[in-house]
């Protein structure tokens, strides 16, 4: 999650000096100290990038929201926020009520931020970049149990990417998201199988599954 999300803010910035906020989960949880891990790693990779500030946001948008209130007045001009997910929507509340201008930050699927960077796209040009797990990877997981159970080979390792969306997305996933809800994805048995026909073409298991995904009555590749 760390490396797309500064992938895409390095798409924007470049490599000039910007100042990042990170919004983190839970004190002392260990997915949040491994994904805190996974952004001090990939910062490194953009020197001219500069740590301002970190908040726990608990992956909630109302904690976000009080927890960046409370640290902005401290806070130089921020160019960029990285967040867990479940804490944009806040985090952009906090920006918008204390009069400062809106910085890039990476949305998690959710329906509250989709519609809000969609508000301030249609307002000033505002662009960013939204990913997260999805909540039905599980039919990944029953795909790939029910392939062993009929003697199929599959591969040992199955990684199931991220659901990304750029804004020429944006249009198509809010129309499949209720409101208050967070984008879903639909893995098929049909996209499973391909994915291992195509690993056994080229000779060994690829480390990404290719889930076709439905949005707005057209198909994509989710990667």
């Amino acid at each position: 999650m760390p490396r797309p999300s500064l992938d895409f803010i390095a798409g924007k910035l470049g490599d000039k000096p910007a100042n990042i906020l990170e919004i983190r989960g839970m004190a002392g949880d260990g997915f949040d100290k491994r994904l805190h891990q996974g952004v001090e790693k990939a910062m490194a990779e953009h020197p001219s990038y500069k740590a301002v500030g970190e908040v726990y946001g608990q992956w909630t948008a109302t904690v976000a929201q009080k927890e960046v209130s409370g640290i902005l007045p401290s806070l130089p001009e921020v160019d960029a926020v990285l967040t867990q997910g479940g804490d944009g929507y806040g985090a952009a509340q906090a920006f918008m009520a204390a009069q400062r201008d809106l910085p890039i930050i990476i949305m998690g699927n959710r329906q509250d931020e989709l519609a809000l960077w969609k508000q301030q796209h249609d307002a000033s040009g505002y662009e960013t970049f939204s990913l997260g797990a999805t909540p039905s990877v599980s039919q990944a997981a029953f795909w790939v149990a029910q392939q062993i159970l009929a003697g199929k080979e599959v591969p040992k390792f199955v990684e199931v990417p991220l659901l990304q969306i750029h804004q020429d997305d944006l249009d198509a996933w809010l129309t499949t998201v209720p409101e208050g809800g967070v984008v879903n994805a639909e893995f098929t048995q049909e996209a499973r199988g391909e994915d291992h026909r195509r690993e056994h073409r080229e000779g060994g298991a690829s480390r990404h599954s290719r889930p076709e995904v439905i949005g707005k009555g057209r198909r994509s590749v989710c990667e």
